[in-house]
């Protein structure tokens, strides 16, 4: 630290690690993931902040990691968890063109197995603030035999669902064409086509979106959507807000994507990225399909 007119300045941030973008490691590498952060408690890095992405909201409260995330804030190492909950978990809704059920997130939990979870989570965290909820994506597919399905209409009840508990930030996304090779690649083998909002669709969401949070007291943030106001998923001054010793993290912005304002962080997710066994057949990384 120094000293610059009066106000103590922080020469050197703590670090945010990110576990993981790529994977989900708290439900299928929770062994890793604890080696990975302790590699670099060893190595003499400070961490201000884990950021934990899962859909399987269970797998944070499953010893050990629940109980080595207990140790990390006993070393005031905050905890922020990513939780995606999209109404999609194990649900049918079409069919494909081998004749099988359309089934996007096979291996997710469902809706009505995640939301009871969300007060253990928030008991983990320590707070609903260090929570964001990910309605992410949001789908519309049409089906091999024409008929179309949105997923649209679950995020109010995710959100008042999730409100009641004192959460107040949330994601989304839209499923998009042209954005990932093999995701298409994918929808074309399986006869069933992404059909994302016009223009129009995504002005008209917007405006909804508002009247949403006020209803319900919340903020809600487009991921990279374009049509969207820029937004941070993990958002180092808000970490710096919600640290118990309001502790800087660091804040640069590295505009990784467009529409991104993320601040910096370390993904310990491994590169390549290890296969995800969710297997939802819109993922971009390296997912498991289930055919």
């Amino acid at each position: 630290m120094s000293i610059f007119d009066g106000k103590p300045i922080a020469m050197n941030p703590k670090i945010v690690l990110s576990a993981s973008r790529m994977t989900d490691m708290p439900k299928f590498y929770p062994d890793k993931l604890m080696e990975e952060v302790d590699n670099r408690l060893a190595r003499g890095l400070e961490i201000h902040t884990l950021v934990l992405w899962t859909k399987h909201p269970a797998s944070l409260l499953i010893d050990p990691l629940r109980s080595y995330l207990e140790e990390l804030k006993n070393k005031n190492i905050q905890l922020y968890v990513q939780l995606t909950i999209t109404g999609l978990g194990g649900l049918s809704i079409g069919i494909k063109a081998n004749g099988k059920p359309l089934v996007l997130e096979p291996k997710a939990p469902s809706l009505q197995d995640s939301l009871p979870a969300l007060p253990d989570i928030i008991y983990l965290a320590g707070s609903p603030d260090r929570i964001r909820l990910r309605v992410d994506p949001i789908v519309r597919i049409k089906d091999s035999k024409g008929n179309t399905f949105s997923s649209l209409k679950f995020l109010p009840v995710i959100i008042k669902s999730a409100a009641q508990y004192g959460i107040k930030y949330f994601s989304f996304s839209f499923l998009e064409k042209n954005m990932h090779q093999k995701v298409d690649k994918r929808f074309r083998e399986m006869g069933c086509q992404i059909v994302p909002p016009d223009e129009e669709e995504r002005h008209r969401t917007f405006h909804w979106l508002k009247q949403v949070e006020s209803a319900y007291g919340v903020f809600i943030s487009a991921c990279c959507v374009p049509g969207f106001p820029d937004s941070k998923c993990i958002d180092g001054e808000l970490l710096q807000q919600l640290h118990d010793r309001q502790e800087p993290a660091d804040s640069r912005q590295p505009r990784k994507r467009p529409q991104c304002g993320c601040t910096y962080s370390i993904d310990i997710g491994g590169w390549p990225p290890k296969l995800c066994y969710t297997g939802c057949d819109y993922c971009y990384a390296h997912a498991n399909y289930i055919d």
